[in-house]
């Protein structure tokens, strides 16, 4: 009886051991990610109005966090990171991108568009712009729904690296404000055909440092 009672109580010992390094390590976890939350909302400029948003906040922080380095921990072929949205669930983050939408013209006629001068026989099966020094680092519209501005941009950035040799940042910004009497709509959508129509008729793009996003 006694050999019995004495195994149950090392068992409920062994027990209590690794129910308290359990705890301390969830512990240490909790305040790892407490930190790292303090260094994000330091980094990206977030204040919260009370302390129960903030905690609120945490949580989801700490959620997202967790699926990010889950789903990095599987070696695909991309990868995810931490940035200024971490602290949003799906549903916000979906809100966030709302606007009325693109509206083309109704009267519009696509034209046909080829390429000349191309053998189509000594063409590489893939390129990688990157590679060649011919891509800018990668930039933020925010909320904005300027993708058409941003792809133009970004090719017109390569043209002038492949035709001068100097990779420039140019400006979206530019034609968010000026290119407006087209099919571009600003911040509602546009066509990256039309931006280049009004880089052409403008001479180029000044630069991104000269004309901020």
């Amino acid at each position: 009886m006694d050999i019995s009672k004495a195994l149950i109580l090392s068992i409920l010992g062994c027990l209590c051991f690794c129910n308290s390094v359990l705890a301390a390590r969830e512990l240490n976890d909790d305040l790892s990610m407490v930190a790292r939350h303090e260094s994000w909302m330091v980094q990206y400029n977030r204040v919260y109005k009370d302390t129960t948003e903030k905690a609120r906040r945490f949580q989801v922080f700490k959620a997202n966090v967790g699926f990010i380095e889950s789903f990095n921990a599987e070696n695909r072929k991309f990868y995810l990171g931490i940035n200024q949205f971490t602290d949003l669930t799906n549903e916000e983050f979906k809100a966030t991108k709302a606007n009325k939408g693109y509206k083309p013209s109704l009267d519009r006629v696509p034209t046909g568009f080829r390429y000349e001068n191309v053998s189509f026989d000594a063409l590489p099966e893939t390129v990688d712009w990157r590679t060649k020094g011919a891509v800018t680092p990668i930039k933020d519209q925010g909320q904005c729904g300027c993708c058409w501005a941003f792809s133009a941009v970004a090719a017109t950035e390569g043209i002038v690296k492949l035709k001068t040799g100097k990779l420039i940042s140019l400006s979206e910004q530019e034609l968010v404000d000026c290119d407006v009497h087209g099919e571009d709509q600003g911040c509602e959508g546009g066509l990256m055909d039309d931006a280049f129509k009004f880089i052409i008729k403008n001479g180029g793009l000044t630069t991104e440092s000269n004309y901020p996003y």
